[in-house]
């Protein structure tokens, strides 16, 4: 066994080698080459336990198939050294691993011992602030070579570098998850402009086919009726049924200028946000048959109009469609839109005092997924609120005012 004074040198060499490097082939090389001036051995490797239950492993020297550019994370369970990996022992010592059976077991990874010839071996822990962390083998491909004096000195090597191999693994871990990180926001950034480019393109053509319908259809039907009008001198069953046929037309046409009055959201456009919203409260007033009180609110002085267009038509076509909701399921006689800021964010909350949403409406794919899709696209939060006095839905919408504008929302914009 090397004296005292040896050692410490051989372990100041090992604490300046691998003080500089940051990539494990590099680290571990220099630290074998110089862990072999003090305990002489042919291959090198180094085990990293991980939560999950398996373990990546490290190699010097020579490399097998136990290596992590082979295998990048394996069972515990599998592996030849498992003793010393759960802390059953305190340290592993064979004159020949070919034939010790504590390498050998139903399931064992053990092939390696035989290709690479790994005879002697000496297998301690790697522990950080008394935590089990991995383990460090040396093996020689001599059979008798190592003594209990030498896995005295490994241990103190293992010790050595211990601390830093898990640094290096901790500093490994978060930078890959900041890089992944990254990629996924950058993925999920570049699906959202595209949606939102869609949704442009799906609110241009709305509005070219609610002009179509307007210019075409509506004037087509209105003119049908006319002609209908001037009908005389039919029998009195075909006045009547002529009569039946222009009250659906009647009904036909207020049902399609409110859809074209949808698709074309020109009160949106020209007078703004709140005012829209009001204009389709009136709309879906004249479409009912009972008294509903209604009411828009804007305690933002119009803040909501500052918003990107895009933006801005999907909190009104989310608003819309909360509207809608409210009257057609909650069987309710008050709806009530109020818009406010919280913060750095613009929130607009709908509420009725109908029978109140279930959980199960939350799971359909009706008018509520609508909502959470197209808040998603600009990424506003939506909240569904159940109220008990009184009773009642309440639609909370809630969008970042900086994360509309034109410069947040561009493809070329780095936040």
């Amino acid at each position: 066994m090397p004296n005292a004074a040896k050692a410490l040198e051989c372990y100041l060499s090992i604490a300046k080698a691998i003080a500089g490097p940051t990539d494990y082939e590099l680290v571990l090389e220099s630290f074998a080459e110089q862990l072999r001036t003090l305990i002489s051995h042919d291959h090198l490797d180094i085990v990293l336990l991980h939560p999950s239950g398996t373990q990546i492993c490290y190699e010097a020297c020579l490399h097998t198939s136990w290596n992590h550019t082979q295998h990048a994370a394996v069972p515990t369970d599998t592996s030849p050294i498992r003793d010393v990996l759960r802390g059953d022992v305190p340290f592993i010592l064979t004159d020949d691993a070919w034939t010790d059976p504590v390498f050998h077991f139903e399931g064992a990874d053990s092939k390696p011992i035989f290709n690479a010839n790994l005879h002697s071996r000496i297998v301690v822990p790697l522990r950080v602030q008394g935590a089990l962390i991995g383990s460090m083998a040396i093996s020689s491909h001599k059979t008798n070579f190592y003594s209990e004096d030498l896995v005295v000195l490994a241990q103190g090597a293992a010790d050595l570098v211990a601390a830093y191999l898990f640094a290096l693994e901790r500093g490994k871990e978060a930078k890959n998850s900041a890089i992944a990180e990254l990629e996924a926001k950058g993925r999920e950034r570049t699906l959202r402009i595209g949606a939102l480019r869609l949704t442009e393109g799906m609110e241009r053509e709305r509005q070219r086919l609610g002009m179509d319908l307007h210019d075409q259809t509506l004037a087509d039907l209105a003119r049908i009726r006319r002609r209908m009008s001037r009908i005389e001198g039919g029998s009195k069953a075909a006045m009547e049924e002529i009569a039946a046929i222009q009250d659906e037309l009647d009904h036909c046409l207020e049902e399609l200028r409110g859809i074209v009055e949808d698709m074309k959201p020109g009160v949106l456009q020209l007078f703004g946000f709140a005012d829209a919203v009001d204009a389709h409260l009136q709309r879906c007033q004249k479409n009912i048959r009972r008294v509903i009180e209604m009411r828009v609110d804007d305690l933002t002085n119009g803040k909501m109009d500052a918003l990107q267009d895009t933006v801005r038509t999907a909190m009104y076509r989310i608003v819309q469609e909360a509207v809608n909701n409210a009257l057609k399921h909650a069987q309710c006689n008050r709806v009530e839109v109020c818009i406010t800021q919280v913060g750095t964010s613009l929130c607009v909350a709908v509420e009725d005092n109908g029978t109140g949403i279930q959980e199960s409406d939350l799971q359909s794919q009706s008018g509520i997924s609508n909502i959470k899709t197209r808040a998603n696209l600009i990424s506003a939060r939506v909240r569904f609120e159940r109220l008990r006095d009184p009773f009642g839905t309440r639609v909370h919408i809630t969008v970042p005012m900086t994360g509309g504008s034109s410069r947040a929302m561009s493809p070329n914009h780095v936040p």
